[in-house]
């Protein structure tokens, strides 16, 4: 595709910096490269937070933005499909963070946490475009059949969803709070429910959100300062608390909220983007409640996961992705507030449109 041009989302800085061109070039994919058309991008938080200018990063400007996306192969650079197992024709996501060398944390299997990282939509051009560049050092996944590009584009926020999951250990008989009905929110109710546990909550002050997320696996779903949480988790576990806590609303009101929720040993996962630092009493996490905290951070293995579980039937994608829109009217989608009693989860950004 030598000379030809597409459409493309620049960020040349952070704060409302971003700019739509139809002079960027096509890509040529180099050796073990793959060159994908791009079927659809979505918006994430961190996306939000560049273009607000609340975003906690740096990186080298300009690039084109979109780390959530699925596309079909078009061209393959030399080598590259016997690298990535892919042909033309084949639908494919890639993982967003492409690591390098053999540093520490690849050596232990965590290269989610390599100190030698780029990330496609940030360091390396990202899916707002017509299309990108799998890297040849990037993990590619293969779209099943019959899925489609909406599920596929919901791949990366519900393999983070699943990571935090994994990391919670949650137990048959558990009683596990969700906090949050973003993409990630939604994403960890729907994979908590397959560990089966006792109860699963859904906490989150939009109603028309909490009715969503019933039909999607919560047994309850409550507003966050509704007394009746505190009654329900009570009556479940006997005024101990719950016993796993995943916190995926991005507020740190959530967090302390999970404090209070969550019994003594009890987990609390932290999986997010925090605008707003947290003054928290740190006997709580031992004195009083010697609880597990952990941290959850990207998708590490968890990519084939989740194509695997919507595939299958068992967590529903599509019903994820709630608004689109053509590249033309990135500003409109990222600045875009759901309506009283809207759902919004995931918008995205479709180039056939």
């Amino acid at each position: 595709m030598t000379g030809k041009m597409m459409r493309a989302v620049q960020c040349h800085g952070f704060g409302g910096q971003h700019r739509l061109t139809t002079e960027q070039p096509v890509p040529e994919p180099g050796p073990g490269e793959i060159l994908v058309k791009v079927d659809a991008s979505g918006i994430c938080a961190a996306d939000r937070a560049m273009y607000d200018a609340t975003a906690p990063w740096e990186f080298p400007f300009p690039f084109i933005p979109g780390h959530e996306f699925t596309g079909t192969v078009v061209e393959l650079g030399e080598g590259a499909g016997e690298r990535h197992a892919v042909k033309v024709g084949d639908r494919a996501v890639a993982e967003l963070n492409v690591t390098y060398g053999n540093d520490y944390f690849r050596q232990r299997g965590l290269y989610h946490l390599s100190d030698k990282m780029d990330v496609l939509g940030a360091t390396l051009n990202g899916a707002w475009a017509d299309y990108m560049i799998y890297p040849a050092d990037c993990v590619v996944h293969k779209v099943p059949d019959g899925l489609s590009n909406d599920a596929a584009c919901f791949t990366e926020p519900l393999a983070n969803a699943i990571h935090g999951v994994e990391r919670a250990n949650i137990q048959f008989q558990d009683v596990v709070v969700v906090s949050g009905a973003g993409p990630i929110g939604m994403g960890m109710l729907q994979a908590a429910r397959l560990k089966t546990p006792r109860k699963l909550i859904l906490v989150n002050p939009g109603e028309a959100k909490r009715e969503l997320a019933k039909t999607l696996g919560a047994d309850l779903a409550f507003h966050p300062d509704d007394p009746k949480l505190d009654q329900a988790i009570g009556d479940l576990t006997g005024g101990r608390g719950a016993d796993v806590y995943l916190e995926a609303s991005g507020q740190t009101s959530a967090f302390t909220r999970g404090l209070e929720l969550i019994r003594k040993r009890g987990t609390l996962v932290v999986f997010g983007v925090y605008k707003d630092k947290v003054n928290v009493d740190l006997n709580i996490f031992g004195e009083f409640k010697e609880l597990n905290i952990l941290g959850g951070h990207l998708a590490p293995f968890t990519y084939a996961t989740a194509l695997d579980l919507m595939a299958r039937g068992l967590i529903d994608g599509d019903a994820c992705i709630t608004h689109r829109y053509p590249l033309e009217e990135f500003e409109t989608a990222l600045s875009r507030k759901p309506n009283p009693g809207e759902v919004q989860i995931k918008v995205i950004l479709d180039p056939h449109l």
